[in-house]
């Protein structure tokens, strides 16, 4: 489905919603082998903020606008420039979430004066991991560092207090001690530094519409549940769940919304090709070159539509093991045979926001 075609749907939304909406979708197309490029690896960033603030020019101001979302999550500190600038051009914002709004995608929802769920709407916590050169690093790539997982330090030591009976201040001195012979202490810094940030934005972000002199304890049950209390970053957060937890705040869509909902986010799904696994060697046959151009992201409202475009070319070759040797002339590229796996390299032509002129 095309740009006018899923203008139209949102022309319907904006009409029964009575508001001006904004769709913000990231592709998590899965593939193989895993983690082509320009799949399913685009996250929430700073990076197209402009192209952002360009869609809300374009819309002008409202009395509600509407954020359809669909993320996997991003870099946390993506958030608040983010929700500030949406509610900037508008006096009520609501996130609406079809499917998917994962870590980052959660953490924008408590700056929203309302979010909508579907009843297969999914968030889920907002507990961190932390990469940066301090970090080890993977086993299997030597100059890729490890993520660490802010909760799972914390629970560490929680696991050593409670579990182990590590009571005394020596005996956590040593856990510690044990802690940093695993990992640079400057690592550990930044865990902390991140665990403070993290709790300190979800604050602010509630703040932006919940009076916490009023609602205190709402804002602490909050934060503590959303870092802390679900136990796993990939632990999924139901409709009913988030009710639960942030009470009238969230709600679900009408039964005219709901149907519009779904037919606006199947036309994204389509778009992505988001229920079918993209097949590298389905796609490369017995080629040894080809093109390739993905769709990874899609911003766009009545105005104007964005997309994120990679653009490669894919070499596949034979993955002959280490001890075998094949005499070639020059310039020669190895043949393939159903005797060995294939092997690809990726060259990245370009990759990035564009305007989407071709109405994909």
């Amino acid at each position: 489905m095309n740009y006018t075609q899923r203008k139209e749907l949102i022309v319907d939304l904006e009409r029964i919603r009575g508001s001006k909406i904004l769709s913000y979708i990231l592709s998590d197309r899965e593939t193989f082998p895993p983690n082509v490029p320009g799949f399913g690896g685009l996250q929430l960033a700073n990076e197209p903020q402009l192209h952002i603030i360009d869609q809300l020019r374009a819309i002008g101001k409202s009395d509600k606008l509407d954020l359809f979302l669909y993320t996997r999550g991003g870099d946390t500190n993506s958030v608040w420039p983010l929700i500030n600038v949406l509610r900037e051009y508008c006096t009520k914002l609501t996130i609406i979430i079809p499917f998917r709004a994962h870590s980052a995608g959660t953490l924008m929802c408590l700056g929203a004066d309302e979010v909508i769920m579907t009843e297969i709407a999914e968030l889920s916590p907002i507990d961190p991991t932390t990469t940066n050169a301090f970090n080890p690093k993977e086993e299997s790539n030597s100059k890729v560092p490890k993520g660490i997982s802010v909760e799972d330090v914390t629970a560490y030591f929680k696991l050593a207090r409670d579990r182990g009976g590590i009571i005394s201040e020596a005996e956590r001195l040593e856990v510690f001690k044990e802690l940093t012979r695993r990992i640079d202490p400057l690592a550990l810094g930044n865990v902390e530094r991140v665990y403070m940030q993290i709790r300190q934005l979800a604050h602010r972000l509630l703040s932006l519409h919940i009076d916490e002199k009023r609602e205190a304890q709402k804002f602490l049950k909050i934060i503590e549940a959303l870092t802390e209390k679900f136990y796993s970053h990939l632990h999924v957060i139901t409709r009913a769940e988030a009710i639960e937890l942030m009470g009238e705040w969230v709600k679900a869509p009408s039964e005219g919304e709901s149907a519009l909902i779904s037919t606006l986010f199947n036309s994204y799904a389509e778009t992505f090709n988001l229920r079918t696994k993209f097949s590298l060697p389905d796609y490369m046959t017995d080629d040894p070159i080809r093109e390739l151009k993905i769709l990874g992201g899609l911003i766009e409202s009545r105005s104007l539509s964005h997309a994120y475009v990679t653009a490669m070319n894919v070499i596949q070759r034979p993955n002959l093991p280490t001890n075998v040797q094949i005499q070639l002339q020059p310039g020669t590229p190895i043949p393939l045979s159903p005797m060995f796996g294939r092997a690809y390299d990726f060259t990245i032509q370009r990759a990035g926001w564009e305007l989407n002129a071709e109405e994909a």
